[in-house]
């Protein structure tokens, strides 16, 4: 694992990659004619200002989804946006539980 992602308020994170970069994901917010999964709970990656990815949580799994603005961040790759998810998954259902 290269991410640690720690929780800075309710619903939004700070991913911190061991080489340095540093992403936020959000809380998104649920436009109807945007996003289809209206009931999913989805988060908002970003990193250097611009939102680079969704992740959506549908039944027991995540769906990541890296949008146009990913593509001028190579330095984030797929897998990285992956582990992003896993590990925005193991904290909300740390917080679950508690």
């Amino acid at each position: 694992m290269k991410w640690k992602v720690k929780e800075l308020f309710a619903e939004t994170y700070r991913a911190k990659k061991e080489d340095g970069l540093t992403a936020y994901i959000y809380r998104a917010l649920n436009w109807p004619d945007f996003y289809r999964n209206c009931g999913a709970p989805a988060y908002e990656v970003k990193y250097g200002g611009k939102a680079i990815a969704m992740i959506r949580f549908e039944g027991k799994g995540a769906a990541v989804s890296a949008l146009a603005a990913a593509a001028g961040f190579p330095e984030i790759t797929d897998l990285d946006l992956v582990e992003l998810a896993l590990w925005l998954s193991k904290l909300k259902r740390a917080a679950a539980l508690n």
